[in-house]
C-alpha cells in the first residue's frame, strides 16, 4: 500500500479511502494547484492471467470514457498514469456513500428524494448516451450520494462505448440482479439496457425488495428472461399505483416496448410524481415529515423560495429532534437537522435587533440543554452496546443518537458555555472507554481459554468494539481515542498469534476418516480469518508493518500458515470433485448431491482466503501467498471447467436434482468472480447458465 505523503506521478497520496478487489483508493492531492481528487489504483502484480489483459484494458477504457464524459453527476476522470507496476486513475472526489448503503435503512428515504434520485441517474444517463456511452453496470454501488443528496454515477469499466472493438456482442458484463433480458441472451444492446437495469434501482428504492428474486443464476436469468415481477404498489401499500406503469414500462422484456431514452423515462416519471404527489417537490434536500427543507448551499439573498423565520425553523428542529427520539434517529435526518441548524445561525445575522438576537439565540440554547437532552442522555446510556448488557429493546440508531447528541453539544458550543453538556459528554467517553478494557479483558480471556477459543462470541465483542470506537470518533474523543488504538493493535499481534496456532493445530491433525471433525474446524477457520481480516483492517499500516518488522513474527507466520490452508482447500476441493465424477460413472449424477454442502463451504473459504490474501499491503506480502492467490483463481477456473462438463452429462440424462447441486456450485464461482472482478470467469460461467436457460 502507498504511504501518507508519498508522491503518484503528479499528485501526492493523503489518505486511504477503501479497499477493492483489484487495488485501493485513496485520497490525494493534484501537486500543482493543491486540488483533492480521488486515486484508483491496481496493483498489476495482484492480477492473474487471463484476467491480467482485460482488466488492464477495462482499467484504461474507464479512464478514456470518464475524461469523454462531463456532466455534474458524472464522476469526472483527471488522468491514467502507471508507477512503479501501480496503474492509476485520478479522478473528482466525491463525499459521499453508495446508494446500496443509504438503502440499508428503508425508513429514511422518503418518496420525494427517491424519485430525485432516479430523476438524477436518468439526467446522467442522458448525457451518456448522447455521446454514445452505455454503462452495462448500472447498480446502487454505482451510485454515490452526497450529502445534499445529489448523486454521481460511477465506474464506466465494463461500459459499451460505440464503434469500440472492446465489447462485443455475447459478452454478458455487469451484475446478472441487474441485467437487462437482452444483456442475458447476449444480444445487441442500446441505451434501453441501461434504462432497465435504471428499473431494477427504482423498483428496490420504492419497494425494498428486487424484482426478481432466485436462489441461483439459472432461476434469476429465466426470471429476468421469463417472469413479469409484482406491481410495486402490491408490496408497498402506501405507493402511488400510478408508478405501476412506469415501472412495467421500464422493465418490459423487449427493448422496443421500453421507454426510448432516458429523457422519455424521466418525463413519464415526472408525470407520475405530479399525479402521486399533488403538493410534494422533489429537492435535494428532502423533506423529514416536518417541513420543506432548503439544499444546504441555498443563496438566502436570491433564492426564490418562502424563507422561514428563526422561530419557525427552531419548532421545525425541536419537532424534528423529538421524532428522532420517539421514532428513529437516521443519518439523513441528522444531515436535515445540521442543514437547519447552519440556516438558523445564517438568519441571526439578519435578526432586527440584538435583544431579538440574544433571546433567540437564550432560547435554542436552553433547549439545547433541556428535556429533549435529557431524553437522549438516557437513551444513549441504555441502549449503549456495554459488556454484559442485554439489547432486546435496542432500536439499532445508537451510533445516531451519539451524533444527534454531538450535534446539539456543537451547536450549544457556538452559543456560549454550556457545562451541563460538557459533562454529559465526559460522563460518556469515561463509560464507553471503561467498556473498551472490559472488552479487551474478556476478549484475552476467550481467546486464550485451555479450550478451543469462543470465536464466534469474540467476533461479536468485536462488532460491539467497532460501535464503540466510532461513538469515540464522533464524540472528537481523540485522547481516548489513540489511548484505545494502542490496546487495540496489541490484541492484534495476540489474536493473530492464536489464530496462527490453531491453524497450524488443523492442518498438523487433520484425518480423512473424520470428516465431520474436520468440517466443524473448517467453519472456525472461516471466522478466523474473517476475524483476522478485521484485525488488520482496524490496525490499518501500523498493525501489519509492526507484526512483520525487524524481530516480529506473528504476521509472516501467519502467512505461512494461510498459504497452507488455502492449498489444503484447493486439494479437498479438486479431490472431492474427482471422487465424484468417479463415482458418478457408477452411482450416476446423484453423487455430486452427498458431499454438496462441504463443497459449496470450501469454495467460499476459499474466496475468503483470497480476499484476505489480496487486501493485504504488499509491504507484508510474500511470494508463497501470491501465489497462492494464483492457485486459487487457477482452482476455481478448473472447478468450473469440471462443473460444466459434468453438467453436460447431467442434462443430457435429464437428472434435474444433481443439475440443480451443480448449478448451485457454479453460482458461487460467479459469484466470487464478480465480486472479484474475474470478468472472464464470470463470462464461461453466465454464458453456460444462459445457453442453458435459453434452451429450455
Amino acid at each position: 500500500m502507498l504511504r501518507m505523503g508519498q508522491q503518484l506521478g503528479a499528485y501526492r497520496i493523503e489518505a486511504l479511502l477503501g479497499r477493492g478487489a483489484m487495488g485501493v483508493v485513496y485520497r490525494g492531492v493534484r501537486l500543482e494547484d493543491n486540488q483533492p481528487v480521488a486515486i484508483k489504483t491496481v496493483h498489476t502484480h495482484l492480477l492473474v492471467r487471463p484476467e491480467r489483459d482485460a482488466i488492464l484494458t477495462r482499467f484504461r477504457q474507464e479512464a478514456a470514457i470518464g475524461m469523454r464524459l462531463r456532466h455534474p453527476l458524472i464522476v469526472s476522470i483527471h488522468d491514467c498514469g502507471e508507477q512503479e507496476g501501480i496503474l492509476y486513475l485520478t479522478m473528482q472526489l466525491v463525499e459521499g456513500q453508495e446508494l446500496g448503503r443509504l438503502m440499508e435503512h428503508p425508513p429514511t428515504l422518503p418518496l420525494g428524494m427517491k424519485l430525485a434520485i432516479v430523476l438524477q441517474m436518468l439526467n446522467a444517463l442522458a448525457h451518456a448516451h448522447e455521446r454514445g456511452v452505455i454503462h452495462r453496470d448500472i447498480k446502487p454501488a454505482n451510485i454515490l450520494v452526497r450529502r445534499d443528496y445529489t448523486i454521481v454515477l460511477t465506474d464506466f469499466g465494463v461500459a459499451h462505448l460505440q464503434g469500440s472493438e472492446l465489447t462485443q456482442t455475447g459478452e454478458l458484463l455487469g451484475s446478472p440482479l441487474y441485467m437487462s433480458p437482452e444483456q442475458l441472451r447476449g444480444a445487441a444492446i442500446d441505451e434501453r439496457a441501461d434504462l432497465f437495469s435504471t428499473g431494477v434501482v427504482f423498483y428496490y428504492l420504492l419497494t425494498q425488495r428486487k424484482p426478481f428474486i432466485a436462489d441461483s443464476l439459472p432461476t434469476l436469468m429465466y426470471k429476468i428472461l421469463q417472469e413479469e415481477p409484482p406491481a410495486p404498489s402490491t408490496i408497498n401499500p402506501e405507493l402511488s399505483p400510478v408508478f405501476d406503469d412506469v415501472l412495467q414500462q421500464a422493465l418490459a422484456k423487449c427493448p422496443n416496448e421500453r421507454f426510448a431514452s432516458a429523457l422519455a423515462f424521466a418525463t413519464a416519471l415526472r408525470q407520475a410524481r405530479i399525479a402521486a404527489l399533488e403538493t410534494t417537490v422533489a429537492i435535494a434536500g428532502g423533506w423529514r415529515g416536518v417541513a420543506p427543507a432548503l439544499p444546504p448551499q441555498a443563496d438566502l439573498e436570491s433564492s426564490t423560495r418562502v424563507i422561514p423565520s428563526a422561530g419557525e425553523l427552531f419548532e421545525w428542529m425541536a419537532t424534528l429532534a423529538r421524532q428522532c427520539l420517539a421514532e428513529r434517529t437516521t443519518r439523513p435526518r441528522l444531515v436535515q437537522l445540521a442543514e437547519w441548524l447552519d440556516l438558523w445561525f445564517a438568519l441571526q445575522e439578519r435578526a432586527p435587533s440584538t435583544e431579538r438576537r440574544n433571546t433567540e439565540r437564550q432560547r435554542l440554547l436552553d433547549w439545547c440543554m433541556g428535556d429533549d437532552l435529557t431524553a437522549l442522555n438516557e437513551r444513549i446510556h441504555r441502549d449503549a452496546p456495554m459488556p454484559g448488557q442485554t439489547m432486546a429493546q435496542a432500536r439499532g440508531d445508537w451510533l445516531e443518537l451519539i451524533g444527534l447528541f454531538a450535534l446539539i453539544r456543537d451547536t450549544a458550543s457556538r452559543l456560549g458555555p454550556a457545562p451541563p453538556l460538557d459533562a454529559a459528554r465526559a460522563q460518556l467517553i469515561q463509560a464507553l472507554t471503561r467498556a473498551i478494557f472490559h472488552y479487551a479483558h474478556t476478549l484475552n480471556r476467550l481467546l486464550f481459554s485451555e479450550d478451543n477459543p469462543q470465536l464466534l462470541r469474540i467476533s461479536a465483542d468485536f462488532t460491539r468494539l467497532e460501535l464503540l470506537q466510532l461513538a469515540l470518533e464522533e464524540l472528537g474523543a481523540e485522547v481516548e481515542m489513540q489511548t484505545m488504538r494502542q490496546t487495540l493493535l496489541l490484541f492484534a499481534n495476540q489474536v493473530l498469534s492464536r489464530i496462527n496456532t490453531l491453524i497450524r493445530q488443523f492442518l498438523d491433525n487433520q484425518n480423512p476418516l473424520t470428516r465431520f471433525e474436520v468440517a466443524s474446524l473448517l467453519v472456525e477457520v472461516e471466522e478466523m480469518i474473517v476475524l483476522a481480516e478485521r484485525l488488520l483492517e482496524w490496525g490499518a499500516e501500523t498493525a501489519a508493518v509492526e507484526a512483520v518488522g525487524s524481530g516480529g513474527t506473528v504476521m509472516s507466520d501467519f502467512l505461512d500458515s494461510a498459504q497452507a490452508l488455502g492449498r489444503l482447500l484447493v486439494e479437498e476441493l479438486v479431490q472431492q470433485f474427482a471422487g465424484e465424477q468417479a463415482r458418478a460413472l457408477q452411482l450416476g449424477p446423484e453423487a455430486f448431491n452427498a458431499g454438496q454442502a462441504a463443497f459449496v463451504g470450501c469454495i467460499r473459504q476459499l474466496g475468503l482466503l483470497y480476499r484476505f490474501a489480496i487486501r493485504l499491503e504488499p509491504s507484508v506480502q510474500t511470494t508463497s501467498l501470491h501465489d497462492l492467490t494464483i492457485e486459487v483463481y487457477h482452482c476455481l477456473e478448473r472447478l468450473a471447467v469440471g462443473l460444466l462438463q459434468a453438467l453436460e452429462a447431467t442434462d443430457a440424462l435429464q437428472t434435474a436434482t444433481a443439475a440443480d447441486a451443480l448449478w448451485a456450485r457454479l453460482s458461487v464461482i460467479a459469484e466470487l468472480a464478480e465480486q472479484f472482478a474475474w470478468r472472464e470467469l464470470q463470462q464461461r460461467v453466465l454464458g453456460a447458465i444462459r445457453r442453458r436457460v435459453i434452451a429450455g
